[in-house]
């Protein structure tokens, strides 16, 4: 059964965190259940305390649909990294969810607000192995503790571009993937046959839309991911300037009988785009998406 959830990012961006500043945590929980969204992933401006945010959620009939943790894998040893990352678990578990996005951040550059797209880290070949390795313990140590590890892909890290999450994939065998529709058009692939490589790897999905015109002027001007977003790259599924193929993703997932959260993501800024209409738009496309694929909401 796939479950519609969104993100706090549409009220209160996480890379640049002067929009929606001032949107309280409650806005967006009332608005996002009002919606229809039944489950929210982890945002900024969420309680430290598991139990207090599970209470928070439940004031709003929303569950909490992932949390994240960055990684940092490339400087830290697994030990050092399983107890960076506790918390997040403890945390986790004590809301009600059980899916943890991770993202190896050690060398990232998409939060850098002077960092152009073009600037990204990348990994030697000589080094997949080691990082896969140490990744596969971390989604272990997760699993042991009845938590789903997810790896994000992300424009400005490591795991970027189509043949990066290839390179993952086949590297790896116990961490899945959260695939991302948005992030792999924006890292140069095809979302559907990025998909359908890895259709029995995925555990989480974000939907997530790209406008090319706004792509295309700021590869051209080589701004940063937080003024990409300024400018409006991203979109919601639904969107008439959007580009992603969302169909066919979701008849994918149908044939795949997948079974796990589909949110909703765009980081959009506030003042331009009225969160509760934007994400009004996504909800009503997504959900038709999923009744015509055949996936049980």
């Amino acid at each position: 059964m796939s479950r519609i959830a969104t993100t706090p990012a549409a009220w209160s961006n996480e890379l640049d965190r002067t929009l929606g500043a001032d949107t309280p945590l409650d806005t967006c929980l009332e608005q996002a259940a009002a919606i229809g969204f039944t489950g929210i992933e982890s945002g900024y401006k969420f309680p430290e305390d598991g139990a207090a945010l599970a209470a928070k959620l439940a004031e709003h009939g929303l569950t909490l649909a992932s949390a994240s943790h960055g990684l940092a894998l490339l400087d830290r040893s697994v030990e050092d990294e399983r107890a960076a990352m506790q918390p997040a678990i403890d945390r986790l578990k004590a809301a009600g969810g059980d899916v943890l996005v991770v993202t190896e951040l050690s060398n990232a550059t998409f939060a850098d607000d002077g960092a152009p797209l073009s600037r990204r880290p990348t990994l030697e070949a000589a080094d997949w192995e080691s990082f896969a390795l140490k990744l596969d313990q971390i989604a272990t140590f997760c699993a042991d503790q009845g938590v789903t590890c997810v790896y994000r892909h992300h424009v400005g890290t490591i795991v970027q571009t189509p043949e990066e999450i290839d390179r993952l994939m086949m590297e790896t065998s116990v961490v899945a993937l959260l695939f991302d529709t948005a992030q792999v058009y924006m890292g140069g692939g095809d979302p559907a046959q990025v998909l359908t490589r890895h259709l029995p790897r995925v555990r989480h999905v974000r939907l997530g839309n790209i406008r090319v015109r706004e792509l295309t002027r700021a590869r051209m001007s080589d701004v940063s991911l937080p003024e990409a977003v300024r400018m409006g790259v991203f979109a919601v599924p639904g969107d008439r300037d959007g580009s992603v193929d969302f169909k066919t993703c979701m008849n994918l997932l149908s044939a795949s009988n997948y079974e796990g959260w589909v949110v909703v993501s765009a980081g959009q800024d506030p003042a331009q785009r009225k969160p509760s209409d934007e994400q009004a738009t996504g909800f009503a496309t997504v959900d038709g998406l999923i009744g015509r694929a055949g996936l049980a909401a």
